[in-house]
């Protein structure tokens, strides 16, 4: 593919820069606006301002097109399939799914229905979440596109390849981003790379419930292997994940860059447990389509003056000027403490109630929102991690001993109790259990349906006891504040503590709300 005049890249960047500011003031804060206050005449109001854009024909190709309907099917069936919050009156749950699907169909013949659907799936159904934020701003910059082209109707060549640059942007901030945190998490910009224990992060996931049906023994092994390549594998994830800075020089690197996006989703989700579905195939299925694109119409989508354009828009995403990905930077510690929560039945078994029961909440139950309920200073965030290189050099000195543990909590701990935060939530527990005692239906889908229901994202669904999975009535739930460390000397997984810190009793099933 030749290189094109600079005069056919500036009105490229023109567009580029037009669609960017209708993203940052226009779309995004209406979308914000909706999915706070959804109600029906605010959506029609917000539809019936860029209806009449729809009249004009859209310059949109083909394989563009079906990536836009795929990534609105993909967050489709997140919505209408996570699960009813049984606390609340269950009909206006099923008619927002129902609403997020009529809108979804309607969005792929009108475009102006994205608005409403991105409002519905975001407000109601709770889709404003990280884990799907990178595929909901890739619907929210091709809205912008959409008006932009409308109102301005660039030429062809010009609209598909400004399409092209902000889609590969949107979806490489999130990885840029990541890599400018670790890069300013210590003085030196490679400080990360070289002195982070990645393998930390894998022995406090299966402390905190991934792969717990591994024996400790073969983890150990695994682990005495992989701190060997600690250091290439942390270079390896700042190249891949800087790799966007520079993706936009030739169309075959972008598109090897976005499958090694992907591939290194799949392997955090492996060490870890932490999965980004929504990422990996929304940038499987942008490398598919740059792939199907005619080798002619988008040619200022790439080379030096392409790859400039995206540079500043990366940098801008980095600052948070344009949309706002999350940091990711962090320094891996081998200690964790946690809130777990366990159900005893009506027949007295034991089980745990993992995060992935508690859905359309997995994530809050998977990750450190119970801390609210211990009086216990907590010196870190999900999976052990920490911000501070220091205090990660002294949880590892501590080598798991309890005094040393203890005055490192006292000193660098923040204690979370919430006596508001505790009563609502053991109220929500106590109803959710009594009324799914009482019969209440938890999902949306048929049983002969649910093996049909979109993935969660945090793969925390083992432990100690078995799963709960809703076999039979329950008549406790307990709340444990437990503390592990990973000792990389022995490669032993020690229990530090485990106490009770809640117990919620069950006595009479409340009334059923389907209505």
């Amino acid at each position: 593919m030749s290189t094109p005049p600079l005069p056919s890249y500036a009105a490229t960047a023109a567009v580029v820069a037009a669609v960017v500011a209708c993203y940052r003031f226009g779309v995004s804060p209406a979308v914000r606006t909706l999915a706070r206050h959804p109600t029906p005449l605010a959506v029609i109001a917000g539809v019936t301002a860029i209806a009449p854009l729809s009249l004009r024909p859209s310059p949109l190709p083909r394989p563009l097109h079906l990536f836009v309907v795929s990534v609105i099917a993909l967050l489709t069936w997140r919505g209408a399939t996570s699960d009813y919050d049984v606390t609340l009156p269950i009909g206006p749950q099923r008619r927002d799914k129902l609403l997020l699907l009529f809108l979804a169909v309607a969005s792929v013949a009108w475009a102006a229905a994205l608005l409403a659907w991105i409002a519905v799936f975001c407000g109601r159904l709770r889709g404003w979440q990280h884990h799907a934020m990178m595929p909901v701003r890739l619907l929210k910059a091709y809205l912008a596109w959409f008006v932009v082209t409308a109102v301005l109707t660039p030429a062809p060549s010009n609209s598909t390849a400004a399409l092209v640059l902000i889609f590969g942007c949107v979806s490489l901030s999130h990885y840029v981003k990541p890599a400018w945190s670790k890069a300013h998490l210590a003085p030196r910009p490679w400080s990360w790379a070289w002195d982070n224990r990645t393998h930390y992060l894998m022995a406090s996931a299966y402390s905190w419930g991934w792969a717990r049906f591994l024996p400790s023994g073969k983890v150990s092994r695994i682990l005495r292997r992989a701190r060997v390549v600690d250091r290439p594998v942390n270079i390896l994830t700042m190249v891949v994940e800087a790799a966007g800075l520079v993706a936009f020089l030739d169309g075959r690197l972008l598109i090897a860059i976005l499958v090694a996006t992907a591939l290194f989703n799949l392997a955090v989700a492996l060490a870890s447990g932490i999965l980004f579905w929504e990422n990996i195939a929304a940038n499987i299925g942008l490398a598919t389509v740059f792939g199907l694109l005619p080798g002619t119409g988008y040619e200022t989508a790439f080379g030096w003056p392409a790859a400039l354009i995206a540079f500043t828009m990366l940098l801008l995403s980095a600052a948070d000027l344009l949309w706002q990905p999350w940091h990711l930077g962090w320094w891996d510690a081998p200690f964790t403490a946690r809130i777990h929560w366990q159900v005893e039945t009506v027949s007295g078994a034991k089980r745990g109630l993992y995060n992935g029961y508690m859905c359309p909440y997995e994530r809050e139950f998977g990750r450190v929102d119970g801390y609210f309920l211990t009086d216990e200073p907590v010196l870190h965030g999900h999976l052990g991690i920490v911000w501070d290189q220091r205090l990660r050099n002294l949880l590892v000195q501590a080598r798991g001993d309890p005094d040393r543990l203890h005055q490192l909590k006292r000193t660098y701990g923040r204690t979370h109790r919430n006596e508001e935060r505790s009563a609502e939530h053991v109220a929500f527990l106590t109803a959710m259990f009594n009324r799914l005692n009482a019969g209440t239906r938890k999902s949306p889908l048929p049983r002969w349906l649910r093996h049909l229901k979109a993935p969660g994202g945090q793969l925390y669904r083992w432990g100690d006891l078995p799963a709960y999975r809703g076999e039979e009535p329950v008549r406790r739930i307990t709340v444990r504040y437990e503390e592990r460390c990973y000792l990389p000397e022995t490669g032993d997984f020690v229990l530090l503590a485990d106490r009770v810190v809640r117990e919620i009793d069950l006595n009479a099933p409340m009334t059923d709300l389907e209505d």
